[in-house]
């Protein structure tokens, strides 16, 4: 699903008493149905077959903050188990087709009267289910919908208004609140190369000491903790004074997880942990990525990115949530923190 970039045309003062979205973004989940929303007040109501299996669909409807917004939805099919449809496919709502989705390679995208459609049924008690060429039906769950809808109209503030996917009544539409404004983009400043001696802070058991001092727990970096079994730290210069030591925290079949600490290059050493769940350090953008399964088989994952700005690695962008239901990286892209 591709996530359309954020504008906003103006800022808008709603009197409605509902909450907003945090800045470090909102999940919520009842049932089959899950909401996504970041600071922005872009939104995402997310829903699945029933059951825990890994061979059904998953409907996103999709709306971005302020009065008038269109909500787009778009149709999924796992991908990793079962057999995937033979377009055309049709949207069935209690036995009456509503419409054929239209095609588009990876996923079907629904028209606007069919999303109309399937607005009107979720709340209530319907079937819905979508039909492919050889006569294959899958069935999307409503278990959860109105709930979700509901805390998305109360999330982007449009309660009591004529624009509200659940609660509608007569409030001025003008006064929903539009998208909050983008932050700056971070200033990445230029990294100072790396010096032979700095490979030699990596030896010395005062730094582990420093690193260990940070952890809440046993748990965080276990081989850090236990010196007999004592992993090799690497070093990265970030500025004249600065560098970043990173060590493996944790690893299992399908994934490995390393810890980052911006360090002084002098006693004491002053460590600051980053995260304990990164990938890799890319030197080239000044950036820690971290990509973590859930699971073997690749269906649910997290997704960070934090960003060096002369004094820091600060968080930009996190998808920390996808429900495990057999869509390979999880169903929709939705981030829930976005600098």
């Amino acid at each position: 699903m591709k996530l359309q970039s954020l504008c906003w045309p103006f800022w808008a003062l709603s009197t409605l008493a509902c909450a907003a979205v945090p800045d470090d973004g909102l999940v919520f989940s009842h049932k089959d149905w899950d909401l996504a929303c970041n600071k922005s007040g872009q939104c995402i109501a997310m829903g699945y077959s029933p059951g825990d299996g890994i061979d059904g669909i998953s409907l996103g409807l999709q709306r971005e903050a302020g009065p008038n917004t269109a909500v787009t939805g778009t149709l999924m099919f796992a991908n990793l188990g079962g057999e995937p449809p033979v377009p055309p496919v049709q949207l069935v709502i209690d036995e009456v087709v509503v419409g054929t989705l239209r095609d588009d390679a990876s996923d079907f995208h629904i028209e606007h009267d069919q999303v109309l459609a399937l607005l009107a049924a979720l709340p209530g008690s319907t079937q819905i289910k979508v039909v492919d060429s050889r006569g294959a039906v899958r069935t999307l769950s409503d278990a959860g919908a109105a709930a979700v809808l509901l805390k998305m109209d109360e999330v982007q503030e449009r309660l009591g208004t004529p624009g509200a996917l659940v609660s509608r009544g007569a409030e001025d539409e003008q006064l929903v609140p539009g998208p909050r404004r983008a932050a700056p983009p971070i200033e990445r400043p230029p990294l100072v190369d790396n010096r032979p001696e700095d490979q030699a802070l990596a030896q010395l058991p005062v730094l582990r000491q420093a690193l260990r001092q940070t952890l809440t727990g046993p748990r965080q970096c276990p081989d850090l903790q236990d010196s007999s079994r004592a992993l090799p730290l690497t070093v990265e210069r970030l500025d004249e004074q600065r560098v970043l030591v990173a060590t493996q925290c944790r690893a299992n079949s399908f994934n490995t997880a390393n810890g980052y600490w911006v360090v002084q290059d002098q006693p004491p050493y002053a460590a600051q942990l980053v995260t304990t769940e990164a990938t890799q350090f890319e030197r080239r953008m000044a950036q820690i990525s971290s990509w973590q399964k859930k699971r073997a088989l690749d269906d649910c994952s997290t997704l960070s990115f934090w960003v060096w700005n002369g004094a820091q690695f600060e968080l930009w962008y996190r998808n920390g949530y996808n429900r495990c239901r057999g869509f390979r990286y999880g169903a929709w892209g939705m981030p829930t923190y976005v600098r």
